[in-house]
């Protein structure tokens, strides 16, 4: 075996070994166009305006604003994943320097749950007002929420129950071992006032199982998933391999 295939089998093997590792860590480029994500209002899109993780993030203006991923939160038959075997739900969020705010000046954006129980429509939200943001926040920033924060629930036809310190671990306790999530979304809440501004990115979300992903907000595809750049680099690389061992044997 000559130094050179030596060089490419060595990389080979370098290469799959990070492939093996990066297999539950995938990463979805989102644009616009995509059909897992872009379902909002007038005052949610995917910009350049505030980079994060590269070209663009999801910018939040204004008062009440959603974008919805992932399904349909108003359809029962909208079904992604149980809420039993969710194990991971997280998201990164910035308030923007020229933000104001009509609620708390550390007012963050939200990131909700859209669930189905039954015939019962219910969201389980995380807000930084509940999880030790306010007095704490700097502007044009970038922080993060956390699977175990604290999350509070909206139930149609009810309204807003009163516990607002509870985890995930512990609210799939209060649902059926049914219970199903039919869309997330982030957003903002009403009365915060139209000169808010907020950006969120990278949300991510893992059922038991299952593959994590990791949705990152982009005004353009930039970056292929990352088994899926480590499986073409890999057959490149073999294929290559198996030409130079053909010309030495010739």
């Amino acid at each position: 075996m000559n130094m050179q295939t030596k060089i490419m089998l060595k990389s080979l093997i370098t290469l799959l070994s990070v492939f093996a590792l990066s297999a539950n860590a995938v990463v979805i480029e989102v644009m616009p166009s995509s059909t897992d994500w872009g379902s909002g209002d007038g005052n949610s899109a995917i910009t350049d305006t505030v980079a994060r993780s590269g070209n663009g993030s999801l910018e939040l203006d204004g008062d009440r604003t959603r974008f919805f991923g992932l399904g349909n939160p108003f359809d029962p038959s909208s079904n992604i994943g149980k809420l039993s075997d969710l194990s991971d739900f997280s998201f990164e969020w910035l308030i923007a320097g020229s933000s104001l705010s009509d609620l708390g000046a550390d007012y963050t954006p939200a990131l909700r749950l859209h669930l189905w129980d039954g015939s019962q429509r219910s969201e389980l939200i995380w807000e930084g007002a509940y999880n030790g943001t306010y007095g704490n926040t700097s502007r044009d920033t970038w922080y993060s929420s956390d699977f175990t924060d604290n999350f509070w629930q909206f139930q149609s036809g009810v309204g807003v129950t009163a516990i607002y310190d509870r985890g995930l671990d512990d609210w799939k306790g209060l649902y059926s071992a049914d219970a199903y999530i039919s869309s997330i979304s982030i957003g903002v809440g009403s009365s915060v006032g139209n000169n808010y501004k907020a950006f969120a990115d990278n949300v991510s979300l893992q059922f038991t199982g299952n593959e994590s992903r990791t949705f990152n907000f982009e005004t353009a595809a930039s970056v292929v998933s990352a088994p899926a750049t480590a499986t073409m680099l890999g057959l490149s690389l073999l294929t290559l391999l198996i030409r130079t061992k053909r010309k030495a044997k010739a």
